[in-house]
């Protein structure tokens, strides 16, 4: 950090007046007014906080995002670079793991501590003394980034000043970054990408930056137009440059743009010839990570180490195999869970995740990731290599491959995909053709889906976990009259079930004979609950789940009954269940992988969406943890699903109200029938365990009326 700190200073000297940064409204910053607004936000640090503490840096990609970073740096303190808005998970992690007295900066902390616009400490020719010469540090602390989440758990991610310095000074050796140049950049700059191409580079040989905020067509036109140098992008935008129809002057634009970078996904090879042939500008493909910085560069003939990396290909020989990478600009180390700092492995081999291949002559590629890979009838699927083959499709703008369960543990391959604008849906026949010479018979998907847009994080990554946008299974296929409204329903299911509560074992119990606790005890220990093991129910209700689970798990085990329903939970406190929360299947407060069974008992339909439960759920499951779900499914054939009705609507209610004593178990028990009556279908639910992330899932049915419904998280 002390090359930014000093460049700022040079620069305020030499050329004051000369424009450093541009925001995404418009909002121009000189190279004296960014180093005097830094001076005024650094006194505020050094008021608001203790020597060499963190300060949490969430603010907007711009001016901002310059002077936060600059300040805390020159104060002494160690910035971490966090997204914007400040996402409520991450909220959660910075006072248990960066330490309670952190200092967040955001936005509004920005508008509350200080006017930054107006701050005008010093004269246009005067030195920036307040950094240069008094109370700098000697060695500033360095930074700490976020990681994504591709090399594992997200992770807070530490680089040393001296790191960040050699990552700085590499991507200048290798030209991506110059004086003079004019960098238009659609990057979050909190991210490792937006930090180093938009931040770091740019300030230490005195580029003019201009933070454009999220990518448009336009806005991307319009900056090359105006004389742009610079563009580094992701290959979801350069796709869209290439293929956007905008006129431009050619003659000045090539005389112009100087340097274009992707980075964040490897480069289809058929994005790379359509944006070279329309622009004439080479494209630097760029691999890195945020625990390593810059690993290689692909000029169009192979990724060539930068200076001071070594690479090792791992587990499948010299020429194939995981990436592993030693390198100048190693992480100093990483935050744990509990705050404490873990330095890097003794060896100094950092495991990317990433599956790659070396070429004959020394360069590298990335050919897909090992924690993506999954099984099908014994044989290996690695998703990236189908989609990079469907991508050359010239129908397809952008795939995503997912094993789906066909039931017990055979999996299939199936594919969501965006179509490119004017082409029509491919049959899934003529997809299979297309696919037949370029990947391996197994690896052919078996269903396809279109979609209007596959979930991207802002810098062009896939997301593989998250559904595709508004798409959403609802529990039941209508609900009882009067009670469509998500509030109105809400607050009349805990109103009856606070009211039933203490006459809600009796009743159920009666109706069903006394069979549900042998029947669930049975199926937990099959979904492979165990001495030790940390069991969540959701939706306890009085907890007779929770309490057999407390049985099996034994005073080692943790057990956590959660209901909305406080009547319900005293029911279960008073049964002995230790651990009792309030609380939604839709939002566990619970932090990820905690848990190795959860587990939902004929509640399925009293939430609003079953992926958004199902996906909180296997949040919360550590890797090859199980959910186990228990309903009530009725019967298919006409003249049983009858009988059933009538003993739903009638029979159960009155053996309820007898049973315990309670005239309010009747209208209970009979909405309790009108949603098995509507629910929606077992297919339905596995579908819906399924499309959460779910793998190997499967659905049991016993007196052809019980339904068990499993699946497990994925390791990765």
């Amino acid at each position: 950090m002390r090359l930014a700190i000093e460049a700022l200073a040079r620069h305020s000297v030499e050329r004051p007046r000369d424009i450093a940064i541009v925001d995404a409204e418009g909002n121009a910053l000189s190279w004296h007014e960014l180093a005097a607004r830094v001076d005024t936000l650094r006194y505020v640090v050094l008021e608001h906080t203790a020597p060499q503490a963190r300060v949490a840096v969430s603010v907007t990609s711009g001016w901002r995002f310059w002077v936060s970073v600059l300040a805390t740096s020159s104060a002494g303190r160690m910035p971490c670079l966090l997204p914007c808005p400040l996402p409520g998970m991450i909220h959660d992690r910075i006072r248990r793991e960066l330490g309670p007295d952190t200092l967040i900066v955001d936005d509004q902390f920005l508008a509350d501590v200080t006017d930054l616009r107006s701050s005008t400490n010093h004269g246009p020719n005067s030195t920036l003394s307040a950094i240069s010469t008094r109370d700098v540090p000697t060695d500033p602390l360095g930074a700490i980034l976020l990681s994504s989440g591709t090399t594992g758990r997200s992770r807070f991610v530490v680089r040393s000043s001296d790191v960040i310095d050699r990552i700085t000074s590499i991507l200048i050796e290798e030209g991506l970054s110059a004086r003079g140049d004019h960098v238009a950049s659609f990057l979050p700059m909190a991210h490792a990408y937006g930090f180093e191409h938009a931040f770091l580079a740019p300030l230490v040989v005195g580029a003019r930056v201009h933070a454009l905020g999220r990518f448009s067509r336009e806005k991307a036109a319009s900056a090359i137009e105006s004389g742009a140098t610079t563009l580094p992008l992701v290959p979801i935008t350069a796709q869209a440059l290439a293929e956007d129809e905008y006129t431009y002057d050619m003659n000045r634009v090539r005389g112009t743009l100087r340097c274009v970078i992707t980075a964040g996904t490897p480069l289809p090879a058929i994005v790379r010839t359509s944006f070279e042939r329309r622009f004439g500008q080479q494209i630097i493909d760029l691999y890195g990570a945020s625990e390593l910085g810059t690993i290689w560069l692909d000029r169009g003939k192979g990724g060539r180490t930068v200076r001071g990396v070594e690479i090792r290909l791992l587990e499948r020989g010299d020429r194939e195999g995981e990436i592993a990478v030693r390198s100048e600009c190693m992480l100093t180390g990483t935050i744990g869970s509990n705050g404490e700092f873990e330095p890097p492995t003794e060896d100094g081999f950092f495991a990317t995740g990433d599956l790659g291949a070396r070429g004959q002559n020394g360069t590298f590629r990335v050919t897909g990731r090992t924690k993506l890979v999954f099984d099908v009838g014994g044989l290996k699927v690695n998703p990236i290599e189908v989609e990079q083959a469907l991508e050359t499709h010239p129908a397809i703008a952008r795939a995503r491959i997912r094993p789906i369960s066909m039931g017990s543990a055979l999996q299939r391959v199936a594919a969501d995909i965006e179509l490119r604008s004017g082409h029509f849906e491919p049959t899934i026949l003529e997809l299979r053709t297309f696919l037949t010479p370029l990947v391996a018979s197994h690896t052919i998907p078996r269903s396809i889906r279109v979609v209007d847009q596959l979930p991207k994080t802002e810098s062009g990554k896939l997301l593989r976990d998250t559904p595709i946008s508004g798409e959403s299974i609802a529990p039941v296929t209508r609900r009882p009259k009067g009670l469509e409204e998500r509030s109105t329903r809400e607050q009349y299911t805990k109103g009856l079930f606070d009211e039933t509560a203490r006459g809600y074992d009796n009743s159920s119990g009666a109706a069903f004979m006394r069979s549900g606790r042998w029947y669930r005890r049975r199926m937990l220990i099959k979904s492979g609950l165990k001495p030790g093991a940390a069991h969540l129910d959701v939706g306890s209700g009085t907890g007779l789940c929770a309490a057999l689970a407390q049985e099996i798990v034994g005073p080692t085990g943790r057990v956590v009954a959660l209901d909305p329903s406080t009547g319900m939970l005293e029911v279960a406190r008073r049964r002995g269940v230790r651990e009792t929360i309030e609380g939604r299947a839709e939002s566990l407060p619970f932090p990820d992988a905690s848990f190795d069974i959860v587990s939902m008992s004929y509640m399925l339909r009293h939430i609003e969406d079953l992926m958004l439960a199902f996906r909180e759920a296997r949040r919360v499951l550590r890797p090859n943890g199980r959910i186990v779900i228990f309903e009530v499914t009725r019967p298919t054939t006409f003249g049983i699903r009858h009988a059933f009705d009538f003993s739903m609507y009638w029979v159960v209610p009155s053996v309820g109200v007898v049973a315990s004593g309670r005239p309010s178990t009747f209208p209970m028990m009979q909405y309790w029938a009108d949603t098995i009556v509507d629910a929606a279908r077992p297919e339905r639910i596995v579908e819906a365990l399924d499309r959460s992330g779910f793998i190997g899932t499967r659905h049991l049915l016993e007196l052809g009326v019980f339904s068990c419904y499993r699946g497990t998280a994925p390791i990765a």
